[in-house]
């Protein structure tokens, strides 16, 4: 299987995962943002809210390994996702699009789980793995859900009730 980043170090890839963090993070935002029902709204806001937790704690592992507080993102050494327009996006779409971006964060730890020699950083790398995956796992559910019910999705009031 091909690297994602080929040829960049472990702290690079750290940089790239800063990044792609907070990406992911302004992106469950806005699909937040369309959507109309308040409890899938709060779904979408809780996984932004978890993005920027990554960040941090992808942040503190970079701090600790070089004591360095601005981290590089890696110019030119890596294949950018494609820019992806929220605004213009069916709901659909973008969960579709998110799925893609949490495998692709799943690679990016697993990689650099792989080249770290540090035990701590490489745990905290697996961690994130497997976190990711409970994204994906969500967003595969909200997905096939949206496809049978996307009333529920789209704030109809037949559907907003949830209760006696």
């Amino acid at each position: 299987m091909p690297s994602l980043y080929p040829g960049l170090t472990v702290l690079e890839i750290l940089g790239v995962a800063v990044k792609k963090e907070a990406e992911a993070a302004a992106f469950y935002k806005g699909l937040a943002s369309k959507i109309a029902n308040p409890i899938i709204r709060e779904r979408f806001m809780a996984l932004s809210q978890e993005e920027m937790k990554h960040r941090k704690l992808v942040e503190d592992e970079y701090k600790r390994l070089t004591g360095e507080e601005k981290i590089p993102v890696p110019a030119g050494k890596f294949r950018p996702r494609e820019k992806f327009d929220i605004g213009n996006a069916s709901i659909e779409d973008a969960i579709d699009h998110a799925i893609g971006a949490e495998k692709a964060a799943q690679k990016r730890y697993s990689e650099a789980a792989r080249a770290s020699t540090d035990p701590r950083g490489q745990r905290l790398l697996e961690y994130l793995v497997e976190f990711e995956k409970g994204h994906e796992r969500q967003l595969k559910a909200d997905l096939d859900f949206y496809r049978k019910e996307p009333g529920w999705f789209e704030g109809r009031d037949d559907y907003i009730h949830v209760g006696p």
